[in-house]
């Protein structure tokens, strides 16, 4: 890096510089290539497989399936609005999480979907090019699911594995045989064994088409 400075280029190509350093090393290194990039003021292209690398520091994310451009937009923008089900899977840790679901009834705005047999949950959501009953995917990521509340469409299970962050919790389940992880708050009492209320907002939702291209 130092090596290239000193050639003042217009455009820097990184491929995964980090990928060798331990994980404190990691983070510092990651400050310092931000700082760097403000200071030079040059464009950076930053090849990484690290969705930490690649959410804290870019301006813009350019995610490729197989060679081919999944999406491209600001980091907030591809978290919380997924063109498809693979950025939808790809960005974020843990992933988000995906529910076997059916189209039960649409409208211009909205889609009433039936999940696994269990649930029901009306998505403010919808697409021309679905029917109803078609088989659709319901994502939503760890952090929007909620244990014990009052939401819609909850639901019981039971929890497999608990994880303490201590910034947060990850809780760990299955409904009807899908497994889902939760993030709860880091001071959780929740316990593997114990049987937990799950629910979502219907706002946080995502849905995906057969074709794996999101509902807007």
């Amino acid at each position: 890096i130092g090596r290239a400075i000193t050639r003042k280029p217009q455009v820097f190509l990184f491929d995964e510089p980090l990928s060798n350093l331990d994980a404190a090393l990691r983070v510092q290194m990651r400050v310092e290539l931000a700082k760097l990039h403000d200071k030079l003021n040059a464009t950076m292209i930053y090849v990484t497989h690290d969705q930490t690398e690649a959410m804290t520091m870019a301006d813009d994310i350019v995610v490729l399936n197989s060679g081919v451009i999944s999406q491209k937009g600001s980091p907030l923008e591809l978290y919380n609005n997924p063109d498809n089900l693979f950025v939808g899977g790809f960005i974020g840790s843990p992933k988000m999480n995906f529910i076997s679901s059916k189209i039960i009834s649409k409208s211009n705005d909205k889609t009433e979907l039936d999940l696994l047999g269990s649930s029901k949950i009306t998505i403010p959501k919808s697409s021309s090019t679905a029917s109803e009953g078609d088989s659709v995917m319901l994502g939503i990521r760890p952090e929007h699911l909620t244990v014990n509340e009052e939401s819609d469409g909850s639901w019981e299970s039971k929890v497999f594995v608990v994880e303490k962050l201590g910034s947060g919790t990850f809780l760990y389940l299955e409904k009807e045989g899908e497994p889902l992880v939760v993030q709860t708050e880091g001071d959780s009492k929740i316990k593997v064994g114990d049987t937990v209320k799950v629910g979502f907002s219907s706002s946080r939702c995502h849905i995906f088409d057969s074709s794996n291209n999101a509902f807007k």
